[in-house]
């Protein structure tokens, strides 16, 4: 890890702490360069990396911007006047949001503060961190900008974040913080101080419970097997409309690490680049280990963890440097009481990337509460989870394993190792999500369907029939590009009493594309059948005109600890598809082909 400078270089490096848990953790998951996005946060062209900044940046001075909340699609909710009101998102890692900066302030909008809670179990220290400030200005700062020399004050895209009016609560889980300048950020935890806060938001406060929860931090636990892993699966099984979304850490090629190895969870990857479509170097993207608590056996290496990515590079945040937290081995940097106008430059992480997803679900719950039209079912995890994948945009070298094997194109890893289904595309997650051909398929079961759309549904173990096949109503007349996903919960339990979960069964479903002919299932054409994750995603171009259509399959039981006495008989599950026609060349521009190929032929005689 590369530390602070006297001049104030901010680099973050995946820095592992010794926990006294085993759930060893990361500096908050950011890195030097990582940390996407503050909604219309944004890139800058050459200031000096890392240097934090005292009042408003000067576009004109400072560098070209690239507001990610519109390079992700937000703009198809602002537009629409979802801005996250209506939501509640928890942002749990080491420290507190800081809610004083000039970020965060929501004077004049008639809504009430941006940190709306502090939550923490005894034996937290609870304090303010300059890392949870700035993970909460991507998620819900509302962009207000302190007047300064020529420069009046008031809201601006530097501050505004992916969900600038949702309510904000904070948790806190660090027992203690590293005291080295060469391991800014790192922190211990325990089992005792962390899952108490994730049950809090996951089962709500009150009789209310956060729409979304963000987890920028991570370490350790390859097999997700760790008591704070088993936790959060647990409690995001049994509060399936709670989404769980977490960053999947900066240690380049390594393994994802936990928490963003649970498997009911979103777990998100870094990308950057020109047209932010290119995996980050530092974003982690090794496969994880699959655990099997009937068998007791541990398969090394074999599931995707990573399901999609945001952009995370060059980031312009609200910089907390008050002497608590994480900075505190900066004394030179570290003031009492910390300005509120400061900002750090050119922060690369996935602990950015994470909540820029996080903040577009929000946006997505959002519109599905105000929108009176929208099912109950839109609110579902798995839902939100496949319409993000079967929306996402291909990125730089994206590989899932498909090859085609005997004209049947076929996956067995369902997913790209380091960006998952792909780039956020929030646009089309919107269109897709709110007006979508179809929104939730009547009953848990198939039918006909639109070209974009959703399904909340249920298929039976070691069956498939009619009920869990879905009909394209056009018929296709020329090549398609087609994007699926499919995703279910990994099963389990949590007990209060004693703040423990527990896994409890794991359906394999699987995810087909057949040709139809005479309204019957006849040929098949794509599938997806990875063994160990529980997500299914394919992308490939149906060439042939025809018929087609979905079909959601379970094999069976890759395990089920209650099989003698409560067997799993079904798994209910989120899908989602985007077909898009490939538009087929005009004439003027076969005529233009044409011509071109014409003058190289004769290149090609007079050479």
């Amino acid at each position: 890890m590369q530390g602070l400078s006297p001049i104030g270089t901010f680099f973050l490096r995946a820095v592992r702490s010794r926990s006294r848990s085993r759930f060893a953790r990361l500096a908050a998951v950011a890195v030097i360069t990582t940390i996407p996005v503050a909604a219309f946060a944004q890139e800058i062209a050459s200031p000096p990396t890392g240097q934090f900044l005292t009042g408003p940046y000067d576009p004109v001075t400072g560098g070209n911007f690239q507001f990610v909340n519109e390079l992700v699609g937000g703009s198809i909710f602002y537009s629409s006047g979802f801005l996250g009101g209506s939501t509640i998102i928890g942002n749990i890692e080491a420290g507190h949001v800081w809610g004083d900066h000039e970020v965060f302030n929501r004077t004049g909008l008639g809504i009430g503060p941006a940190v709306e809670r502090q939550v923490s179990a005894p034996g937290v220290t609870g304090q303010l961190d300059f890392h949870a400030t700035m993970v909460g200005h991507v998620l819900a700062g509302t962009g207000y900008v302190a007047a300064s020399g020529t420069n009046s004050g008031g809201y601006s895209y530097l501050g505004v974040g992916m969900a600038p009016h949702a309510r904000l609560w904070s948790g806190a889980i660090a027992t203690s913080y590293s005291t080295s300048t060469s391991s800014i950020g790192s922190f211990d935890t325990e089992p005792t101080s962390t899952i108490p806060v994730y049950r809090q938001f996951f089962q709500g406060i009150s009789g209310t419970a956060a729409d979304v929860i963000n987890s920028s931090f991570g370490g350790g636990d390859p097999s997700s097997t760790e008591p704070e892993s088993l936790a959060i699966d647990a409690l995001a099984f049994q509060n399936p409309n709670v989404t769980f979304v977490a960053a999947a850490g900066n240690d380049d090629t390594a393994a994802v690490s936990a928490p963003g190895n649970v498997y009911n969870g979103i777990t998100v990857g870094s990308v950057g680049g020109t047209n932010f479509r290119t995996p980050s170097d530092f974003s982690s993207r090794g496969a994880v280990d699959f655990y099997n608590p009937v068998t007791k056996e541990t398969v090394t290496g074999v599931r995707a963890a990573v399901d999609i990515a945001a952009p995370g590079e060059l980031n312009v945040l609200a910089a907390y440097l008050g002497p608590t937290g994480g900075l505190v081995p900066r004394t030179d940097i570290t003031q009492n009481p910390s300005p509120t106008n400061q900002y750090f430059v050119n922060q690369d992480g996935t602990s950015f990337a994470s909540p820029t997803v996080a903040g577009g679900v929000a946006l997505m719950k959002d519109a599905a509460n105000g929108l009176g039209w929208m099912p109950g079912t839109a609110l579902d995890s798995r839902v939100i989870k496949s319409v993000l994948m079967a929306t996402s945009d291909r990125t730089d070298g994206w590989n899932n394993g498909q090859a085609t094997v005997n004209g049947v194109v076929r996956t067995t890893q369902s997913l790209d190792w380091a960006t998952g289904a792909g780039a956020l595309d929030l646009e089309t997650a919107g269109l897709t999500y709110v007006q979508g051909n179809t929104i939730d398929v009547g009953g848990l079961g198939g039918g006909t369907i639109g070209l974009q759309g959703w399904d909340y549904g249920s298929v039976g173990v070691n069956a498939f029939n009619d009920y869990t096949d879905y009909t394209f109503s056009s018929t296709l007349s020329s090549p398609s590009e087609l994007q699926v996903s499919l995703n279910w919960f990994a099963r389990g339990a949590f007990d209060n009493a004693t703040d423990t979960g527990t896994r409890s069964a794991f359906a394999n479903l699987d995810l087909q594309v057949w040709s139809i002919a005479d309204g019957v299932f006849n040929s098949l054409v794509a599938e997806s059948t990875s063994l160990y994750n529980n997500a299914e995603f394919l992308r490939f171009t149906l060439t042939g005109a025809g018929q087609y259509g979905l079909r959601v399959l379970s094999p069976g039981m890759t395990y089920d600890a209650n099989a003698a006495t409560e067997p799993v008989t079904s798994e209910t599950y989120g899908l989602s598809w985007n077909m898009v026609v490939v538009p087929e060349p005009s004439a003027a521009a076969l005529a233009a082909i044409g011509a071109a190929l014409a003058a190289i032929m004769a290149h090609r005689r007079r050479s």
